[in-house]
C-alpha cells in the first residue's frame, strides 16, 4: 500500500499493518502503535514460551511516512515490539512508553505514569495529547509475570477530531470504565484474540471476545477496531469466533485489512 497516496495527511484515519501495529493519522498527525516488522515465520523465546509470528507486515518499515511518534505500550514482548520494530522506535524522534519501557528504550523514550498526558505541539497545527491509560496484561495477580504495560487515549483539546483510544494489552475492564468516566472514546483499537500460552494454562493475556462486547459498553459504544487479533500464533480466538460473539450480542465490530486505511467518524457519531 502507498500509503502517502491512499490517505491525505488531513484525514482521521486508522491502517492496521499486521498484529498490534497501527498508523493512526489524528489532527494532522501521524503516529505509529506497537511497532512489529519482523518476516512471518520469525520466532522467539520468551520464558517458558515460543512466540511465533505467522503473517508478514503490510507494509515493510522503509515505507512508513515520516512519524510524529511511537506508542508502545510495553517493551518486554517480541509480540509487540519485535527487533525490526525497535529499530524503527530508536529512529523516531519521539517515543511514548511505560516507564520501565523508556528505561528499556532509552533515546527519546518518554516513559508515562498512568493519567499523565503529554501533548504534540508545533506552530499551526492543532496539539494532541497522549494520555496514559492503566493496563493490565492478564488476570489480577499476573503482573510480575507479564510486567507493566500502558494503553493511550489521543484526544484534541477543543473536541474537533475524534478520540481514539489505544488499549496495548490489557484485560482491566476497571480502567476502561474509568476512563470513560474521564474522557469521551469515538474509536477503539482493542487488543483481541484472548492470547493465552499452554505453559499458563487458562489464563488469558489479553481481550476475550465476550470480555470486548463488555469493553465497547463500558467506553460509551466507540467505533471498535479489531487489533492485535491475527498474525500471531498464540491467539486462542479466531476472527469467525470473535465476529460471532460480537454479532450475538448485536453490536458492530469493524475487522480491518491489514494496509488499508479505515477513515474514522467524526466526534460524537458513529
Amino acid at each position: 500500500m502507498a500509503t502517502d497516496d491512499a490517505v491525505t495527511r488531513d484525514a482521521n484515519t486508522v491502517t492496521v499493518l499486521g498484529g498490534p501495529t497501527a498508523l493512526i493519522r489524528l489532527a494532522g498527525w501521524t503516529l505509529l502503535t506497537d511497532p512489529t516488522f519482523d518476516a512471518a515465520g520469525t520466532e522467539y523465546q520468551d520464558g517458558p514460551v515460543l512466540v511465533r509470528k505467522t503473517a508478514d507486515p503490510a507494509l515493510k518499515p522503509r515505507a512508513l511516512p515520516a512519524l510524529d511518534a511511537v506508542l508502545v505500550s510495553h517493551t518486554g514482548h517480541q509480540d509487540n515490539l519485535d527487533a525490526a520494530g525497535r529499530t524503527v522506535a530508536s529512529g523516531a524522534s519521539q517515543v511514548f512508553t511505560t516507564v520501565a519501557g523508556a528505561a528499556d528504550l532509552a533515546g527519546a523514550a518518554v516513559g508515562l505514569e498512568p493519567w499523565q498526558t503529554r501533548t504534540l505541539s508545533t506552530p499551526g497545527r492543532t496539539p494532541l495529547n497522549i494520555t496514559a491509560v492503566p493496563a493490565r496484561h492478564g488476570p489480577v495477580g499476573t503482573e510480575a509475570l507479564t510486567g507493566p504495560v500502558t494503553g493511550f487515549l489521543l484526544h484534541t483539546e477543543d473536541g474537533s477530531t475524534p478520540s481514539v483510544y489505544v488499549s496495548g494489552d490489557t484485560v482491566d475492564l476497571d480502567a476502561m470504565s474509568a476512563l470513560a468516566d474521564r474522557y469521551r472514546i469515538d474509536v477503539a483499537l482493542l487488543h483481541l484474540g484472548a492470547a493465552g500460552f499452554e505453559a499458563f494454562g487458562d489464563i488469558r493475556l489479553s481481550l476475550t471476545a465476550a470480555q470486548a462486547v463488555e469493553a465497547r459498553r463500558l467506553l460509551g459504544d466507540p467505533l471498535v477496531v479489531a487489533v492485535h487479533a491475527e498474525g500471531w500464533e498464540h491467539y486462542t480466538e479466531d476472527r469467525s469466533h470473535v465476529q460471532q460473539v460480537f454479532d450475538a450480542a448485536g453490536v458492530p465490530l469493524h475487522w480491518p485489512t491489514p494496509g488499508e486505511p479505515i477513515t474514522l467518524p467524526e466526534p460524537h457519531t458513529r
